[in-house]
């Protein structure tokens, strides 16, 4: 699950008062009638902690957003309707929860600004939908109907808005370069942004991510011994999703400016260290690689983000001769069906020309 227009700080779960009605002797019988194996969940605060942590939810990202989105729900309910466990919801309610998303809900980061975008308010769905249908199977046995099912999700498909032009990865090459005179980084954005292109990795692949609570380390970021030289290529190993490691082999020209950079720096020594006083000595944080590429886009004046260049890195690779295998693997997606929604609009040639050729 993508981020974008989720908020971007994954906060401890909300402090929310969970006052669960009793329920009387006939309700439990009948449940446990129908749920003979059910799990004896008797707070919705438990029910979204085991909700996330089940195999429904596979990336720690998507765990983040969800368990966020859960509380936030919960807190909805309790403050609009009086509501504080989710069981006592109904259909009218969780349409109420998605009109409040589409038209009062503040915008992280954007004062006076109030309604998620489509995709935003899809992700929410997304997210309500799956805890339903989680809560309602015969091994946990907390909802008695999926709701969730009468809720539709409507996309706005905005996957070709992601792909950039090589005019547009020229200028925001310049740019990087400008960004980094005029912050004295050392050549850090420009690296940082060749790096991610020239490789396709994710951003949360080389980036420091820690957990909700900041203790535990979901990923440390990029250090020097990840880096291999193989001849005039070096080999980048990173760890993704699933914990899924892959190795990427860089072309010459990009693996020339990586060593460049480098320097005598020492294997256990971050790439990428943060600027943040804080932070001092660690690898840059996920956050703040977001804000480098902000920096860069906002010089440049082009949209962009870590994903973009990592869907124009699969486009123009398959459009200059890239074979589906070598871009499956090195994208580290698990299916080719995933890399195929990468590359967009590559070699077609359309219908115009069969017409021209008639005339």
């Amino acid at each position: 699950m993508s981020d974008e227009n989720l908020p971007l700080f994954y906060a401890k779960p909300l402090e929310v008062e969970l006052v669960t009605s009793p329920l009387d002797d006939a309700r439990i019988a009948l449940a446990d009638y129908y749920f003979p194996n059910r799990q004896r969940i008797s707070t919705t605060e438990q029910l979204i902690e085991l909700w996330v942590r089940s195999v429904t939810i596979k990336s720690e990202q998507t765990q983040r957003a969800y368990r966020q989105i859960g509380y936030e729900l919960v807190d909805f309910m309790q403050s609009r309707f009086g509501i504080s466990d989710l069981r006592y919801c109904t259909l009218f309610h969780l349409h109420t929860y998605i009109a409040w998303l589409q038209d009062s809900k503040p915008v992280r980061g954007k004062k006076d600004s109030y309604g998620l975008s489509k995709n935003a308010i899809a992700k929410y769905t997304a997210a309500i939908k799956s805890l339903w249908e989680w809560g309602t199977r015969a091994s946990i046995g907390y909802f008695a109907v999926d709701l969730g099912k009468d809720l539709s999700i409507q996309w706005d498909d905005k996957l070709a808005e992601r792909i950039l032009s090589e005019r547009e990865i020229a200028k925001l090459e310049k740019a990087a370069i400008a960004v980094d005179k005029e912050h004295k980084t050392n050549k850090m954005h420009w690296l940082l942004f060749t790096l991610v292109f020239y490789s396709g990795v994710r951003a949360g692949e080389i980036a420091r991510q820690t957990s909700d609570d900041g203790r535990k380390i979901v990923t440390p970021g990029l250090f020097w011994r990840q880096f291999r030289e193989d001849g005039d290529c070096l080999l980048l190993t990173v760890t993704g999703k699933r914990n899924k490691v892959r190795t990427i082999t860089l072309d010459p020209e990009t693996s020339a400016v990586i060593l460049e950079y480098r320097g005598d720096a020492r294997n256990d020594e971050p790439v990428f260290p943060s600027p943040s006083r804080r932070d001092r000595g660690k690898p840059l944080s996920d956050r703040g690689l977001r804000r480098m590429m902000e920096e860069i886009s906002d010089f440049a004046g082009i949209k962009f983000s870590a994903h973009f260049l990592r869907h124009t890195h699969a486009t123009l690779a398959k459009k200059n001769g890239a074979s589906d295998f070598d871009l499956q693997a090195d994208l580290g997606h698990a299916s080719p069906a995933t890399t195929a929604k990468y590359i967009h609009h590559v070699g077609r040639i359309g219908t115009s020309h069969a017409l021209r050729k008639k005339r």
